[in-house]
């Protein structure tokens, strides 16, 4: 599981490279619900309560949809840096394998286990992405009600009684909107949890491949005197000068 993770981790560009491109197309998307927002509000009150309905239903259902698409795009980026640092901390568990390799195999001190939440940074970063998915997913559902909605006149949605058709949407929008506006902002922070995460497991294992590599020194500096002192005994001996 863990390998399969870590090839996956490599594709990291991709997933930032994707996220950028969602970014930059929610900024276009905007900038054309922003003209068609300048050109409704330019038109008197009246004009456009009663004849206006196409070009206020897209800028409502543009509105709710649009921040949901542009937030699972900073989420891909923010997946992308998790899996970076995923590929960061496999190369220096690598690199550290084999700077004590070096080592004779009876005096190699083991790898240690990874810390737990190591093992747990790319899930909490795909609990992230699914937060930003959902989020998506309601909110085009919530543009799609929006549509219906405004394609009555003002007026008419403003006179709707109680119990019909057209309140129960408007609720329906207002209701499912107060949840779901904190609910992106919790994908965010599930995803710099997740940065975090992989921050602490590169702390840990620098600070454990230090430790490691000052004993590897230490044993190596060890045998070489070993060798130095075996070899002017030697000396000693084959110039009659051994010492008793």
């Amino acid at each position: 599981m863990q390998a399969m993770i870590g090839k996956m981790a490599r594709m990291y560009p991709l997933l930032i490279a994707m996220g950028f491109m969602m970014v930059m197309i929610a900024v276009i998307v905007g900038y054309f619900n922003s003209q068609t927002a300048a050109a409704y509000f330019a038109q008197p009150k009246v004009l456009r309560e009663t004849t206006l309905m196409a070009q206020r239903a897209s800028i409502e259902s543009t509105g709710l949809w649009l921040p949901y698409f542009k937030f699972l795009g900073i989420g891909l980026i923010l997946g992308g840096i998790v899996m970076a640092l995923r590929v960061i901390i496999d190369s220096l568990k690598a690199v550290g394998a084999e700077v004590l390799s070096n080592l004779p195999a009876e005096k190699r001190a083991p790898m240690p286990a990874p810390p737990w939440f190591a093992l747990l940074m790319p899930m909490v970063m795909m609990v992230g992405e699914m937060i930003f998915i959902v989020a998506l997913i309601v909110s085009l559902g919530l543009a799609g009600i929006a549509n219906q909605v405004f394609a009555h006149p003002v007026p008419e949605i403003d006179a709707a009684g109680a119990g019909s058709a057209l309140l129960s949407q408007v609720q329906s929008i207002q209701t499912v909107s107060a949840w779901l506006v904190p609910l992106k902002f919790l994908g965010i922070a599930t995803q710099f949890l997740a940065i975090v995460m992989g921050l602490a497991t590169i702390i840990f294992i620098l600070g454990v491949q230090t430790e490691l590599l000052d004993k590897g020194i230490r044993i190596g500096r060890g045998e070489q005197g070993l060798v130095g002192r075996t070899d002017e005994r030697a000396a000693a001996q084959h110039a009659g000068m051994a010492p008793v």
